[in-house]
């Protein structure tokens, strides 16, 4: 777990670091604008490092299921190879995602306003600036991002339900040390996969609503899913209790003194 773990961190920062920096500019510049190359840029970046986050996800989803329901065979199952194979694979997976996304958008012609009602480059506000009927494309940004978010999700979902089911037979402390290696995914999941379902499976229009859906699974999630990590760990845990004790004797110490 702590070998996807460290690569879902990797992609995490990647990924936010695709719109973060640019959004922090925009919010002190007085005149917010983007070039076109950087716009593209930045529109395969996001979906390429989001699309491994998303296979990531999965991969670690099938790694708590080999490691409940067939906990004699894990080691054999999720061996090192197995490991690194998986990532190659969300790697290449979010490539053709991305790539996808991205020759859906650089071959549209731009010949009206200039200006994106967005944080960020993405395909359903750049698709409000062509001068061309873009149904047919709305149509494949909703197969290539909509499809394959909704897809992955039904996966979670079916994987999580075989797991507790077949934790029903396992004794009420088994069981609870079983389900708690899993809630920290779950939380993580829901709060990624919520709002981009939300944003990509209905058709190619935009709402005032979007921006603020689009922040969760671009800024907050990748943020916040270090901590929900962190704080399922009993090590940490006792780690940063320490810490806050040994704070707390310092502070005391100096009031006396």
């Amino acid at each position: 777990m702590y070998f996807f773990l460290s690569y879902l961190s990797f992609s995490d920062l990647c990924y936010t670091s695709t719109v973060t920096p640019k959004l922090i500019i925009n919010l002190v510049a007085t005149r917010k604008s983007i070039s076109y190359n950087g716009c593209m840029t930045q529109l395969f970046t996001m979906h390429f490092f989001g699309g491994i986050e998303v296979f990531i996800l999965t991969g670690m989803a099938y790694d708590r299921y080999v490691a409940i329901c067939k906990p004699l065979h894990y080691t054999i199952i999720m061996n090192r190879q197995r490991c690194d194979a998986m990532i190659a694979a969300s790697c290449a997976g979010g490539f053709l995602h991305s790539f996808g996304q991205f020759l859906l958008a650089v071959f549209l012609p731009y010949c009206g306003p200039n200006e994106i009602d967005h944080y960020f480059c993405d395909v359903y506000p750049l698709l409000k600036l062509a001068c061309a009927d873009t149904r047919n494309i709305g149509f494949l940004v909703i197969a290539n991002s909509g499809l394959m978010g909704l897809v992955t999700f039904v996966v979670l979902l079916i994987s999580y339900a075989v797991i507790i089911y077949t934790v029903r037979s396992y004794s009420a402390e088994n069981r609870r040390k079983a389900l708690s290696t899993c809630s920290s995914h779950v939380t993580v999941v829901v709060l990624f996969f919520a709002p981009l379902l939300f944003i990509y499976i209905r058709p190619a229009t935009t709402l005032p609503e979007d921006k603020i859906f689009a922040l969760f699974y671009t800024i907050i999630a990748p943020m916040l899913n270090p901590l929900i990590y962190t704080l399922r760990n009993r090590e940490m845990k006792n780690a940063i209790k320490r810490l806050c004790h040994r704070i707390t004797e310092n502070e005391g110490n100096r009031l006396k003194s």
